[in-house]
């Protein structure tokens, strides 16, 4: 299995002088072990196929795009893991601070997660089974009657494969490490195609998360900031309010605060190395 590699520096890292006690550092870390300190870090990152000891830090970050929505996340990593030919994890890269022999000890640290699932080829697959009806609910709920039609007709029709995008990570990594994300991505999907393997898509289901400051779209954050040109090229799309299901209702960024969304974005599948290509050019230009 080929390992795929791509290096990222997050931050500049401290100099010694500014390096705090153990004591302080401590503070700069939430119950969960995450980093919420302002303090400048040094990580090298790097994309790899998704391995059985990524299961947990899947889960999690499938997690932080579901939130209590019902879908199984256990069942959903291990689709993820079990189709590693299609789909990268991210992961800090460790070879020059450890031997091969530790590689297990450490191999849970997954800071994001970027796949493309065939939702209509797996659709007796449980846990696919909830991401389909989430998806009619969510639109029946939130979308205009044409929109619903579309997602309704989409799913219903077996002839047409729809892929659903996974594009998740831990909010710190830089967009720029989805670049040669995508472009894995996209290579993949050529190779499994040529070896009769479904991944040719009619249409692609994108979630992405967004903050809002208002209910128009005149001031919309979104999480990843590569998926930020995507909207325009959408068929159609709706947004869902998730203040209710995420830990904090609302998130202060700058001039005040911001609500959670999903936005829920339907494109055709020929159209997925054009949004790549989009993303691209948004890191580029950032």
């Amino acid at each position: 299995m080929s390992n795929k590699r791509n290096k990222e520096i997050v931050n500049d890292s401290e100099s010694e002088e500014e390096q705090e006690t153990g004591s302080d550092k401590d503070s700069d870390v939430d119950s969960d072990g995450n980093y919420i300190g302002d303090k400048e870090l040094q990580a090298d990152f790097e994309g790899r196929n998704p391995e059985d000891c990524d299961f947990h830090g899947i889960k999690q970050l499938l997690r932080q795009l579901f939130l209590k929505s019902n879908v199984e996340l256990g069942a959903l990593a291990q689709i993820i893991i079990s189709q590693n030919y299609v789909g990268s994890v991210v992961k800090q890269c460790l070879d020059d601070i450890m031997d091969e022999d530790d590689d297990d000890d450490v191999g849970d640290g997954v800071f994001g997660v970027t796949t493309v699932i065939n939702v209509t080829k797996r659709k007796d697959e449980h846990c696919v089974k909830q991401i389909r009806t989430l998806l009619t609910t969510l639109a029946d709920e939130n979308a205009d009657d044409k929109t619903k039609a579309l997602v309704n007709k989409i799913l219903a029709d077996e002839s047409n494969h729809v892929g659903l995008v996974i594009n998740e990570r831990i909010l710190n990594i830089p967009a720029a490490i989805s670049v040669p994300l995508f472009s894995s991505l996209q290579s993949e999907l050529d190779k499994a195609n040529k070896k009769n393997m479904q991944y040719t898509f009619q249409y692609l289901v994108w979630i992405c998360k967004v903050y809002k400051s208002s209910d128009d779209d005149s001031d919309v954050l979104f999480a990843n900031q590569e998926e930020k040109p995507l909207v325009k090229e959408a068929i159609a799309s709706f947004d869902v309010d998730v203040k209710e299901q995420a830990e904090l209702s609302q998130w202060d960024f700058e001039g005040g605060a911001m609500t959670p969304y999903r936005k829920v974005l339907i494109f055709e599948g020929k159209k997925f190395n054009e949004l790549v290509r989009l993303m691209k050019e948004e890191v580029e230009n950032a």
